[in-house]
């Protein structure tokens, strides 16, 4: 099932699209690689510009939700989702621990100077927590010596409900990496030793890293339809893009051999060349930085990007395409990956989903 015109806005002509029926698909894609552990399904920063509210609704097969922030939990919570809700960033302050209670929400503690706001709380219940490891990212996390100190205290806290470990791997798309192996072993040796259940992999380790899965995988992005690896296509992977993104044709015209297009005239037409301009730029998160030759989807067939990407439009070359004003491109989505363009782009599909996704809610 798809939704047009989902994340519509009404002041700009670029569109996004957003298949529902390819988040659910992806979903079942991680319970193929990882079918003997529960799937967090991970829809912080607006389910990557997809919408969360439409993304938890989609992926109602998923145990359970991870946010990066409270107030993204409490808008699922307003929309009646009723899952198990994990706030990946944890609380900073003590008047926030209330709200954790009010709306059901599980924790994690990433310092010491949460756990001990925790203990220290007056909760009228206790708050179920994840305990995040530093294993080796050197990112959130507390080291091994703090743990020691401080889950004895967190397990005797009438404060603290079920704990559950957890940590994030740093290079789970390098498979060759070393650190890979030296994470999943900290985690485990902590989960045994402590006989509590634990969460480690992301996407791309859920794909090919399985001694990773443990009770609990975290997918992300391979849930949106993009791959996690450089040398793996989303298809060859078996998942399907989940938002189709779109703008309308406004102008076309021919440009002689030896004119430039664009700002900085960062591209001269090495002969006459049919120019069609599409009305989507980087105000619609498009990428300012694509270069010239970045694919572009129109009529069933490719096009190459020419110069420079505008606020509100980019050129493309159309020389051996049938097109009118009024057409729509293909900007990524079914026809063209949106890691493709991501590597035209020098950044990463999460970048430009996130960017699209807010842009359409301008």
């Amino acid at each position: 099932m798809s939704e047009p015109g989902l994340r519509q806005s009404r002041y700009r002509r670029a569109s996004l699209e957003i298949d529902t029926a390819a988040l659910a698909h992806n979903l079942a894609r991680v319970r193929d690689f990882a079918g003997n552990s529960r799937v967090m399904a991970v829809i912080k920063a607006d389910a990557y510009g997809h919408g969360v509210i439409t993304a938890a609704k989609a992926l109602h097969g998923a145990d359970l939700f991870g946010v990066a922030m409270t107030g993204e939990a409490f808008e699922l919570r307003r929309a009646g989702i009723d899952k198990e809700i994990v706030v990946l960033h944890g609380f900073s302050s003590t008047d926030e621990l209330a709200d954790y209670r009010r709306h059901a929400l599980t924790a994690v503690i990433h310092s010491p100077e949460q756990a001990e706001m925790l203990c220290d709380a007056g909760l009228d219940k206790p708050l179920d927590v994840w305990l995040k490891l530093d294993t080796g990212m050197h990112r959130l996390g507390l080291y091994d010596t703090e743990l020691e100190s401080l889950y004895p205290r967190l397990q005797d806290s009438a404060n603290v409900g079920h704990i559950m470990l957890m940590s994030h791997m740093a290079n789970a798309d390098d498979i060759d990496n070393p650190l890979n192996n030296i994470q999943i072993n900290n985690l485990s040796k902590v989960k045994s030793s402590l006989c509590l259940p634990a969460s480690l992999a992301n996407s791309a380790a859920i794909m090919q890293l399985p001694s990773s899965h443990l009770d609990i995988v975290r997918p992300g992005i391979m849930l949106y339809g993009s791959s996690p690896f450089a040398d793996k296509s989303a298809g060859q992977l078996g998942l399907k893009p989940v938002m189709q993104f779109e703008a309308g044709v406004i102008a076309i015209k021919q440009v002689e051999a030896g004119e430039s297009i664009g700002y900085g005239s960062t591209y001269t037409c090495e002969h006459d060349t049919r120019v069609a301009m599409v009305a989507a730029g980087y105000a619609d998160g498009y990428p300012r930085h694509a270069r010239n030759g970045t694919p572009v989807w129109l009529n069933g067939q490719r096009c190459r990007l020419l110069g420079r990407v505008s606020m509100d439009s980019i050129c493309i070359e159309i020389d051996e395409l049938e097109a009118a004003v009024g057409d729509r491109a293909v900007l990524w989505g079914r026809q063209l990956s949106v890691d493709e363009v991501a590597r035209h782009s020098d950044t990463i599909s999460y970048e430009l989903l996130c960017h699209a996704g807010a842009a359409s809610r301008s």
